[in-house]
C-alpha cells in the first residue's frame, strides 16, 4: 500500500494516520496501519505548488502533464509504479524549474532514479 500526502509536520501526519480518523488522519489511511513515512520531497516555493505536484502524483491518468506515463505494469508494484511517476514528474515542467530534494528516510525502500 501506498499513501501520498501533503503537510507541513510530518511526525505529526504519520501519528494521525497511525492513530486512525478520528485523530485527523486521512480516511484513507484509517484502521490500516500502522503507516511508514518512506520519503520526503521538500523545496516548494508555496502550498499551491506542492498540492498541485501532490493530486498529480496521485492521479497521473488524470494529469495532462504525465499522459504519456504508462500505466502501473502486473510486474510493478505500487511503491515501484509511485517511484517512477515521480521521477517523471522531476523531468517535467513545471516540476523540473524547482529546486525539489527528495530525501528516503527508509534506507530499506530507496530506489534509484529512473532514467
Amino acid at each position: 500500500r501506498t499513501y501520498i500526502g501533503y503537510t507541513v509536520d510530518p511526525n505529526r501526519r504519520i501519528k494521525q494516520h497511525n492513530t486512525g480518523h478520528h485523530a485527523g488522519g486521512a480516511f484513507r489511511t484509517s484502521g490500516r496501519g500502522p503507516w511508514d513515512m518512506v520519503l520526503i520531497i521538500h523545496g516548494f516555493p508555496n502550498d499551491v505548488t506542492a498540492l498541485r505536484f501532490e493530486w498529480a502524483w496521485q492521479q497521473p491518468q488524470k494529469s495532462r502533464r504525465l499522459r504519456d506515463v504508462p500505466a502501473k505494469s502486473r510486474k510493478e508494484s505500487a511503491f515501484q509504479y509511485r517511484w517512477r511517476v515521480v521521477c517523471n514528474m522531476l523531468r517535467t515542467a513545471p516540476w523540473c524549474g524547482l529546486s525539489l530534494t527528495v530525501r528516503w528516510l527508509k534506507q530499506d525502500f530507496q530506489l534509484d532514479f529512473l532514467p
